[in-house]
């Protein structure tokens, strides 16, 4: 028999003998397979699920407990936001600038005017609100006060010329007073404040009721002390 025919009948026999699946069992198999996948699936997400939340609750829990365990020191500096609303005593008594360049010369004398002790007496010149001048007089002789208030953006001339030598305060302040010399007529005292910010104070005093007037007095009208506390006061800012 040839060797194609052999083939032929093998494969015959084979067909004849072979019994066809059971295909409802099959398909019943697979889908409670698949159930139990399903099941399975299920299980492990709600496990792995449940343990997310109990570390959830951990954390809250322990979170809480710390700042529960926090004093009010602790309470006010947690976050950037308490921080950014808590200012520094340093910054809180600094007074805070009320202008910019040069203080108009009215302002200046009003501020001036405040600041003079009692039982002095003062008008004002003529031209006087316009130049920052005030005569004073504490009724032994008219003495004539001149001020200027400004705010330097660059003090780097004024350190060099007015304050050359002079020591600053432990804050950085500079002071520098001067008199005129002896026999000078009429006499006269200046003093000069520059403060780190730049605001920077010329207070100047003369015996006579005007820079080049014969002096009416035998003593300034204000001792050297009060001149340097006038022209140091906060009020300037």
């Amino acid at each position: 028999m040839p060797i194609e025919e052999d083939f032929t009948e093998a494969l015959r026999t084979t067909l004849l003998t072979f019994e066809p699946p059971n295909t409802p069992s099959l398909l019943q198999a697979g889908v409670r397979n698949g159930r139990r996948r399903r099941r399975r699936r299920a299980t492990a997400l709600g496990v792995s699920g449940a343990a997310v939340l109990a570390l959830a609750g951990l954390g809250a829990t322990a979170v809480s407990g710390e700042l529960s365990d926090r004093g009010p020191a602790d309470r006010t500096l947690a976050g950037p936001a308490a921080s950014a609303t808590t200012g520094s005593p340093t910054a809180s008594a600094t007074p805070k600038p009320t202008f910019t360049g040069t203080l108009p010369a009215d302002r200046a004398l009003a501020t001036l005017t405040a600041l003079l002790p009692t039982g002095l007496t003062h008008a004002s010149p003529p031209g006087g609100r316009r130049s920052g001048q005030l005569w004073v007089d504490d009724g032994h002789g008219t003495s004539l006060l001149e001020v200027h208030v400004s705010r330097q953006t660059s003090t780097t001339a004024i350190r060099s010329h007015v304050f050359a030598g002079t020591k600053p305060l432990p804050d950085g302040t500079l002071i520098q007073s001067r008199q005129a010399p002896p026999g000078t007529d009429p006499g006269h005292e200046t003093v000069n404040v520059l403060r780190p910010d730049g605001l920077y104070i010329t207070l100047m005093e003369w015996q006579a009721p005007s820079q080049n007037a014969p002096s009416t007095r035998t003593t300034p009208i204000l001792t050297p002390a009060q001149l340097r506390a006038i022209a140091t006061s906060p009020q300037w800012q």
